[in-house]
């Protein structure tokens, strides 16, 4: 055979190789949905939002090497369509412009925080587009059957600061006061609010509270002024990774012998790398701790490291990776990708997932009782450099 006819043939075999690839079940081709994500993908709230990008992608992996999904007697792959909005309100709207008219997406994981939850709203709302913001906060994000395309996953601050102070009343009630330090933003201020409800609700009293600019790296003016109160505990919640791990190490060599806590906790290799030695006895809320939970939450973060490496490990990983699951589950369940059919079909689902039981909440807080997702919240203590695993705190509210 001529060399010329030989690399024909093996051309044709590769063509027949990747249609049979691609081929569902019965030998028809098979189709792709895509999903959405917006988040901060660069800028400071990074570290929060990546790792649940790449949870997604893992899943989506995963799924689409098994085989898809088949809805309406169809196979699908799932296909990801990704806009990073840097925490910009303004630049979410630009970011989900681009996801709803020219990705044709009809659901987005993100975006993140109230507002640019509030920003992005009128668009989806009004194209039906599906949206799962991230703890969305206080009246900024008002979610209710008036926004039936709008849900919420994760466990809010809300419900992760309350439980940091069902743990601590349970388990140390020596401590009697507390400062809180957030971000200077609506966010930060809802946050700071919320601790102070929960703390005083339980009869711990706040005895400062401060909020930084962001990109602050000098702490002494917040902490000085806090210090002078003498609390039992400063509250860092709602603070991201690398602001708390300054916080902890300046407290403490401004002579701070008391308690830190936060919602949710951070990232251990990052609050290990700017506090050191100096966050050992943290406290942290948020999202079991794949790392030491389970048999398959460790072969979930197992997964990821060999991936992406131990230092860009996030706990929200596990939400982006179970968030796909729960979809797919819902759109094979409703067989349809239709948001009336599949947002109908949401109401009252649930999942066994790697994070634990997921199901929906809303009732009290906004008067539909399929608005939030929600999980057991992990109680953990930051020891020798490592986040260990305290409690479980059962979610029974909201």
């Amino acid at each position: 055979m001529k060399r010329w006819l030989v690399s024909l043939v093996l051309v044709l075999v590769a063509v027949v190789l990747a249609f049979s690839a691609a081929c569902g079940p019965g030998g028809e081709a098979g189709k792709t949905y895509k999903l959405g994500f917006l988040g901060p993908l660069t800028g400071p709230a990074q570290a929060w939002i990546v790792p649940m990008h790449r949870g997604i992608e893992m899943a989506i992996d995963e799924i689409n090497e098994a085989g898809g999904i088949v809805v309406g007697g169809e196979t699908y792959m799932f296909e990801l369509a990704a806009a990073d909005d840097r925490y910009s309100a303004e630049q979410s709207v630009t970011a989900v412009q681009k996801l709803v008219y020219d990705e044709k997406v009809d659901y987005i994981f993100g975006p993140i925080g109230s507002t640019c939850g509030a920003a992005v709203r009128p668009i989806t709302e009004e194209n039906g587009v599906v949206i799962f913001v991230g703890t969305p906060a206080g009246d900024e994000f008002p979610i209710g059957p008036e926004y039936p395309y709008s849900f919420a996953y994760g466990d809010s601050l809300e419900i992760r600061i309350n439980s940091n102070y069902q743990w601590l009343v349970e388990n140390r009630p020596e401590v009697e006061t507390v400062a809180h330090i957030g971000p200077h933003s609506p966010g930060g201020e809802s946050v700071q609010q919320y601790v102070r409800d929960e703390a005083e609700a339980r009869g711990i009293e706040v005895v400062a509270t401060e909020l930084a600019e962001s990109g602050t790296v000098d702490f002494a003016p917040h902490l000085t002024s806090m210090l002078a109160k003498n609390p039992d505990l400063i509250d860092c919640s709602g603070t991201s990774v690398g602001p708390i791990g300054l916080i902890v190490k300046q407290a403490r060599q401004m002579g701070y012998e008391g308690l830190f806590m936060s919602a949710p906790y951070p990232n251990a290799a990052a609050l290990r790398a700017t506090a050191g030695e100096y966050a050992e006895g943290f406290i942290g809320t948020g999202t079991p701790l794949a790392e030491k939970g389970n048999p398959e939450q460790r072969a979930f973060y197992d997964r990821y490291v060999d991936l992406h490496g131990a230092e860009a490990w996030g706990a929200g990983a596990l939400w982006g990776y179970d968030w796909v699951y729960w979809m797919a589950q819902v759109f094979e369940q409703a067989d349809s990708f239709d948001p009336d059919v599949v947002v109908s079909a949401l109401e009252g689902s649930e999942i066994e997932a790697l994070v634990g039981k997921m199901w929906f909440s809303g009732a009290e807080e906004w008067g539909i009782d399929h608005q939030r997702i929600v999980s057991p919240v992990a109680v953990l203590i930051f020891q020798n450099g490592e986040w260990e695993p305290l409690a479980s705190i059962e979610v029974t509210e909201y």
